[in-house]
């Protein structure tokens, strides 16, 4: 039986990221939200280790990112779901199967825990995305071991979307500790540069987070790293990791 959930949060953030950009910002890039100042929040009372194996949804959900640890350049989304959204469906990866594969599928239902956030920046230039997963360990080892594979094989992937195809460069990078995979993604889309980086990361041997940050008319990983390194800490403190 598969089970891919892992997948589908790298998934559902890529798409909501990059989405959110061709249909809001791709043709403006006279400003970069680089006022947004961000802020580390401080911890929701932590659950004890001792007894944290699987972490509830209710736990997932307190532990993700909101609006204020971004600044005030940034609001939060609707939460995507796995049910694919009519852009989704008319939206896939292609180029380098193994991800595209991964990215392409539909995560289905899941008895585990997961909470899942966006944000946008108000000039529409920015998209940030993160997601949390709690699985029993052997079950998460699996899922996030097929992920990190799937994300450090490729070179280049395409996104395809209502007959416009962005075809990314991948460049790994990066964020996180030694249990954790990242890439760098770079593109041109009407002579506009669109940036995206996607990252997961085991914060436990039960938790695993996703993150995914699009950018457009900027280049620069600083902001990106910054708000995993939030989102990762807060992750951490708030689920007593």
């Amino acid at each position: 039986m598969r089970n891919a959930r892992t997948a589908w949060m790298v998934r559902a953030a890529a798409f909501v990221g990059i989405l959110v950009l061709l249909a809001g910002g791709s043709g403006n890039t006279s400003s970069h939200p680089s006022e947004a100042r961000a802020r580390a929040s401080a911890p929701i009372a932590a659950v004890p280790a001792s007894t944290v194996r699987v972490p509830t949804s209710d736990q997932l959900e307190a532990a993700l990112l909101d609006a204020d640890d971004l600044g005030p350049a940034f609001a939060k989304r609707p939460t995507a779901t796995p049910a694919p959204s009519e852009g989704e469906k008319d939206t896939r990866f292609e180029g380098c199967q193994p991800l595209a594969g991964l990215l392409n599928e539909d995560g289905g239902r899941s008895d585990y825990p997961q909470a899942a956030v966006t944000f946008q920046s108000r000039d529409g230039l920015v998209a940030v995305a993160e997601g949390l997963a709690a699985e029993p360990p052997g079950v998460l080892a699996a899922d996030y071991a097929k992920a990190r594979q799937a994300l450090e094989s490729c070179g280049s992937i395409s996104l395809v979307s209502a007959g416009q195809t962005i075809k990314f460069s991948l460049t790994p990078i990066r964020f996180g500790g030694s249990d954790s995979s990242a890439v760098r993604m770079d593109a041109t889309h009407r002579g506009v540069l669109i940036n995206g980086y996607i990252a997961i990361e085991k914060l436990s041997d039960s938790v695993v987070v996703s993150y995914v940050f699009f950018q457009v008319g900027g280049g620069s990983s600083q902001l990106a790293s910054h708000f995993y390194d939030l989102a990762a800490d807060k992750a951490r403190a708030s689920l007593g990791l």
